[in-house]
């Protein structure tokens, strides 16, 4: 047995069986590394495409089978979806409607079908309608007025001068009008100032009538129309009272007048 130890270490020290290495320098290790660092990405890289490969594989497959194609459309391309706003909430409308009931039947088995006030209710007749009035109109021709003093009466150059003394006492003046030419066309009285003035044989009165008129005209515009022998005279409601004369041939008018009622000359 030491034999054999000893034959051993004899071998082993024995520098004939050393293996001696090749000298390997330092950029040979670097060289060496970097190849393995590639080879190592290269498989990385290899695998992670596969595995992306086969990922799509497996998703193409699952958008094969969908009916509607939804994960295929993820895949490839994003489509905006219109949006449709839901309808908003149906809203119930309560209306309220106020009824009134009528009273119930009398004992004459009527019904008026109006609510009942608590009492008994009577009609009240209507007034009867009062009879037509004449008209209420100032007695005023153009820029004269019965009632006009002189003085007024001349100031508004209306008159035509000189005057003349319109009855015997000459109490009263008479002129003529630039629209009448008659000199007894205004009659002034001192104390009433114009007590007549005639209207032109063209001047209407506010009814339509004048000169040219039928008495049966006169009547029928002025239901107060009173005849007086051939005269129609129509009393007016105004102040100072004051009437118009028609005068006529027994039909047709000839002349109107616009008369104050309160005068005191003689010939008017």
């Amino acid at each position: 047995m030491d034999d054999l130890d000893d034959e051993l270490r004899r071998l082993f020290s024995d520098d004939r069986l050393d293996v001696h290495s090749a000298p390997v320098s330092t950029e040979a290790v670097l060289r060496g590394a970097d190849r393995r660092r590639r080879r190592r990405n290269a498989v990385a890289g290899t695998l992670a495409l596969v595995a992306v490969a086969g990922a799509g594989i497996g998703v193409s497959r699952f958008g094969m089978s969908s009916p509607d194609g939804t994960a295929g459309a993820l895949l490839t391309t994003s489509t905006s979806v219109p949006t449709t706003s839901s309808p908003p909430p149906p809203v119930t409308v309560y209306s309220t409607e106020t009824v009134t009931l009528g009273q119930p039947p009398n004992s004459t088995g009527g019904n008026t079908g109006k609510p009942s006030s608590g009492g008994t209710s009577k009609s009240t007749p209507k007034p009867p309608s009062s009879p037509a009035t004449p008209e209420s109109q100032p007695g005023r021709y153009g820029t004269l007025a019965l009632g006009m003093s002189e003085a007024d009466a001349l100031a508004t150059g209306s008159l035509v001068e000189p005057g003349s003394p319109a009855d015997a006492e000459a109490r009263c003046k008479a002129y003529a009008t630039k629209s009448v030419p008659d000199t007894d066309a205004v009659v002034v009285s001192p104390a009433r100032g114009i007590v007549r003035i005639t209207m032109p044989s063209y001047a209407k009165t506010p009814k339509n009538v004048g000169a040219g008129s039928t008495v049966a005209d006169v009547k029928a515009a002025y239901k107060n129309a009173a005849q007086s022998g051939s005269d129609v005279i129509v009393q007016m409601s105004a102040t100072p009272p004051w009437s118009y004369v028609f005068k006529t041939d027994g039909t047709v008018v000839t002349t109107v007048f616009m008369r104050l009622n309160a005068n005191d000359c003689i010939s008017v």
